[in-house]
């Protein structure tokens, strides 16, 4: 009777690995990546896109297998954990340079950092609102990725930090534009805030709770649904003032642009587009939910111009 042979030198029985299974008990070790079939028989928690057929960790039992897969060897999560690490790193390094009254990184409309009004304590604090909830959303949902083959626990306590990272992103996203676009008007600026909070802890509610929680479309229109309440307070602001002064007091145009790559993305993931048209040929690069994270990041810098854009707004309306 032929021999069985395990997933990995020193693995258990069950499929299970932990990073001390090679003789010299070194982390430098790589599993065998799992086909779709065999993830879902061995990781169920961490398997539900029947369109990525390989490239599937196996189950890792402690935390520091799971970090070491993140750098140590390519698999189907590889791009999903550094897209966002990388976008997380880069906006916690933004934060100090906008807190910092000499520095301040200007887009291409403004040739020199000289040319841009001075920072109030309030417009300090609407980029730092900003910044912590951009690195929040994408560190939780890089942690997630990277610790998903883990225990079940420490996977369903991940993902559910990934959705209320996405919420939280959203809000922080449209609270700073509520102080801008309702400059002077502190009435229509605490209500509009106040409903948008409550807008985020009913999304949130709702993507955490067990039904939700595992019906992407309901997750994924949520979330649309949420980034949509914008609408109100803008076009609020629309009927208000007019589209001239939403384009250039309040970046109307950025906001608009971060709004579809973040829409335009989620619909791709929802939909696993390319993946469900060419099954198995973006096991590793190029999968929608790839591609829904690099749209998070592009959308998260048109929200960052848009909100620099309203602080050079907010000046002008005080000059």
């Amino acid at each position: 009777m032929p021999e069985t042979k395990p997933l990995l030198s020193g693995s258990n029985s069950n499929g299970t690995h932990s990073a001390k299974t090679n003789k010299t008990g070194k982390t430098g070790w790589k599993p065998r990546l799992l086909s779709f079939e065999e993830s879902r028989r061995l990781v169920p928690w961490a398997t539900d896109n029947e369109y990525i057929t390989g490239g599937y960790r196996p189950h890792l039992v402690n935390i520091s297998s799971c970090l070491y897969s993140a750098i140590g060897y390519v698999h189907n999560e590889t791009v999903n954990i550094h897209t966002h690490s990388l976008g997380a790193a880069f906006w916690a390094l933004m934060l100090p340079l906008h807190i910092l009254p000499s520095h301040f990184p200007t887009l291409g409309t403004f040739p020199s950092a000289a040319l841009l009004p001075p920072s109030t304590l309030i417009d300090k604090a609407c980029m730092a609102c900003y910044f912590v909830c951009a690195v929040t959303c994408l560190g939780l949902s890089s942690w997630f990725h990277t610790v998903s083959c883990c225990t079940h626990e420490v996977c369903d306590l991940a993902h559910c930090g990934d959705y209320v990272g996405i919420v939280v992103l959203i809000v922080g996203s449209i609270l700073p534009g509520m102080y801008y676009g309702f400059h002077g008007q502190p009435l229509l600026q605490g209500l509009y805030m106040a409903g948008i909070a409550a807008a985020g802890a009913t999304s949130a509610y709702i993507v955490l709770s067990p039904h939700h929680r595992n019906h992407r479309w309901d997750r994924t229109l949520t979330f649309i649904a949420l980034g949509l309440s914008a609408v109100l307070p803008v076009g609020h602001v629309v009927l208000a003032r007019g589209l001239t002064y939403a384009r250039e007091m309040m970046g109307f145009s950025y906001i608009a642009a971060g709004g579809a790559s973040y829409i335009f993305g989620a619909v791709l993931y929802a939909a696993r587009i390319p993946e469900s048209l060419w099954p198995g040929k973006f096991n590793y690069f190029g999968s929608s939910h790839q591609i829904f994270h690099c749209f998070v990041l592009l959308g998260s810098w048109f929200q960052f111009a848009a909100l620099r854009w309203m602080h050079v707004g907010r000046a002008l309306a005080d000059a």
